[in-house]
């Protein structure tokens, strides 16, 4: 899941990421996501919300949307469920365990439950650290590094690379000065943030825009656009579980004949 944003400038935010050994936008940033108490209290976000995606290689199929529910827990869990007309796909990750549950509204006995593989697990870890640590959290001299200033969309801004490991790289883009997140870039995706929610003295993102290359060369647009956004929320116990692929009511598989 994307990054979400928020806005509280400060002005020993400078010296705060310099101290951490960072790039002092990293500082910035994290003083306008919000104060620094408040974002490492965080052990919990829970996002709701709508998911539109436009895919210019099969207009006839029209802009495809479901709505979507998120839920990231420290140290690493995270659950996305997103559910259209005809299916709901449920997508966890539970430290280093991480799996895809796909089933018919219709009818709950059609489903399919896939584990995911190594690389995919490591993208979704990746993606679990940044929605709650809010730019902290890498290990290693390496792991985040300032490219030095770039500017997007007529703004002048700071590079700074968050490397989570071979391949996996979100390369941000900050106001350098304001810490605002201008534009994030992950592999062949580009995400834009606008709008905003604030939530305890937190603002994130009201909408997040991904933009990647369809076969074809044309943009392939994702619109997520959030109505809720709930902090330290209590989970529900077995919330993160693997499925059960026996359902209730339905007999079990006989076992196998034993052999002379």
């Amino acid at each position: 899941m994307p990054k979400p944003s928020a806005i509280v400038a400060c002005a020993l935010a400078l010296s705060a990421g310099a101290a951490l050994g960072e790039p002092a936008v990293v500082g910035l940033a994290r003083s306008y996501l919000g104060p620094d108490s408040t974002l490492d209290a965080i052990s919990t976000v829970h996002c709701v919300g709508t998911l539109e995606r436009v895919d210019p290689d099969h207009p006839e199929g029209g802009t495809a949307r479901g709505a979507l529910d998120v839920v990231f827990e420290k140290p690493l869990r995270q659950r996305l469920v997103v559910r259209t007309e005809k299916t709901s796909l449920t997508t966890v990750l539970d430290g280093y365990d991480a799996w895809d549950y796909l089933e018919e509204n219709a009818d709950p006995s059609k489903f399919e439950l896939k584990w995911l593989s190594a690389g995919d697990t490591k993208t979704l870890r990746a993606n679990t650290l940044e929605n709650l640590y809010f730019y902290h959290g890498l290990k290693g001299p390496a792991a985040v590094e300032d490219k030095g200033p770039a500017t997007v969309d007529g703004v002048a801004c700071e590079r700074v690379d968050f490397t989570h490991g071979p391949g996996i790289v979100y390369e941000r883009y900050f106001d350098r000065d304001t810490g605002r997140l201008v534009m994030t870039v992950r592999g062949p995706e580009t995400i834009r943030e606008s709008g905003e929610i604030v939530v305890d003295g937190v603002r994130f993102a009201k909408t997040i825009v991904s933009v990647t290359k369809t076969p074809s060369g044309r943009d392939l647009v994702s619109t997520v656009t959030f109505a809720r956004i709930t902090l330290n929320e209590p989970v529900a116990p077995g919330l993160f579980d693997a499925p059960s692929v026996i359902r209730p009511g339905k007999p079990k598989a006989a076992p196998a004949p034993a052999k002379n």
